[in-house]
């Protein structure tokens, strides 16, 4: 009895040993089949792939922007802590058109700004303006290297004035800037290279930098064109034009964080190594701008602007404690503008 039991047990696990084997065998065999079919359906997807991408057409131009304007309203009644009633209005623009076909590429910007703002007892006042126009062309030299010429124009749209004396009324107050009073523009020969889509660093050793103040009354003040003397009492430069040559570093940052979020930054320096004053010669100029712009919902955004300048070639009109003009001096620039209002991206 034990012996036949024993010899049930035996037949019991060799049947069930002979159908894993043939189990694993059947799924071995349906493994490699499917394998076979995913390795065919692959080769199927790229070749369709590489034949949708022959017969689309490329885009050749790359085209958006955005505008935004920005409220700002402050009230206070009977307010312990002190403070100024205000209201501001801010509209923001860019627009960018972008080139890129076989080894030539075009960069194309253009930023907007102008805003007003109104204190209690006080008139309305300018308090942002911006023309800057930016164009880079380049002829590809290698996979992220190109060759390259960059223009870019920089002035505003209206009057500004100087309301650090506040004992001077608005009326009688002379206007320190308009329209190509001052504007700038750079004219640049030089490389460009393309870390990603997203950033780049172009150098020139041969940039022309040129300062427009097509306003006499403006330029007769000396602001954005020195008036240093010589030794023999000639003024280096004319008050309404001033041409300099010299090497310039941009780099430039534009990228999408995350669906609602942009970052776009502009650093550039620039050195006047030929400038008939020899002692500014070893100066350089610093313009830095950065813009965040986050939507909050479809229509709703915020903006960050910053802009930091020294040049050693404006003066700023410096006063003592009790507000009197003392004397003017280079002085780092900086403008901070945050707002919150109406925005579309396109």
């Amino acid at each position: 009895m034990k012996k036949q039991l024993f010899s049930l047990v035996l037949i019991a696990f060799s049947v069930s040993a002979i159908a894993q084997n043939n189990t694993l065998e059947a799924k071995t065999k349906e493994l490699a089949a499917a394998k076979v079919s995913m390795d065919a359906a692959k080769a199927k997807v790229d070749a369709l792939s590489a034949d949708v991408a022959s017969l689309t057409p490329p885009i050749i131009w790359k085209k958006g922007g955005f505008g935004a304007l920005n409220f700002n309203s402050l009230g206070l009644t009977n307010w312990a802590a002190g403070g100024v009633e205000s209201n501001s209005i801010t509209a923001l623009g860019n627009i960018f058109r972008n080139y890129k076909k076989d080894k030539v590429s075009w960069v194309n910007n253009l930023d907007l700004a102008y805003g007003l703002i109104q204190n209690a007892g006080q008139g309305i006042r300018k308090n942002e303006d911006k023309i800057d126009l930016f164009s880079k062309i380049g002829y590809q030299a290698s996979k992220k290297l190109n060759y390259a010429a960059l223009a870019n124009l920089k002035t505003q749209f209206a009057e500004g004035f100087d309301f650090t004396d506040e004992t001077i009324l608005d009326e009688n107050r002379n206007a320190i800037s308009n329209i190509f009073a001052p504007a700038t523009l750079l004219a640049s020969l030089g490389m460009d290279y393309n870390f990603t889509d997203y950033f780049s660093i172009y150098l020139s050793p041969a940039t022309g930098k040129f300062t427009i103040v097509a306003n006499d009354s403006i330029a007769g003040q000396d602001i954005y064109i020195p008036s240093s003397v010589d030794e023999n009492g000639k003024r280096y430069y004319e008050n309404n034009f001033r041409s300099e040559f010299g090497a310039l570093f941009n780099a430039r940052f534009k990228k999408d964080l995350t669906e609602r979020i942009n970052l776009a930054s502009t650093l550039n320096l620039f050195n006047n190594f030929t400038d008939v004053n020899t002692d500014n010669r070893k100066n350089v100029d610093v313009n830095w701008e950065t813009m965040v712009n986050m939507k909050v919902t479809d229509y709703i955004g915020f903006s960050l602007y910053t802009n930091v300048i020294h040049d050693d070639d404006i003066d700023i009109q410096l006063y003592d404690d009790a507000g009197t003009p003392t004397y003017s001096a280079a002085r780092t620039q900086f403008k901070r503008l945050l707002g919150v209002g109406f925005s579309y991206k396109f």
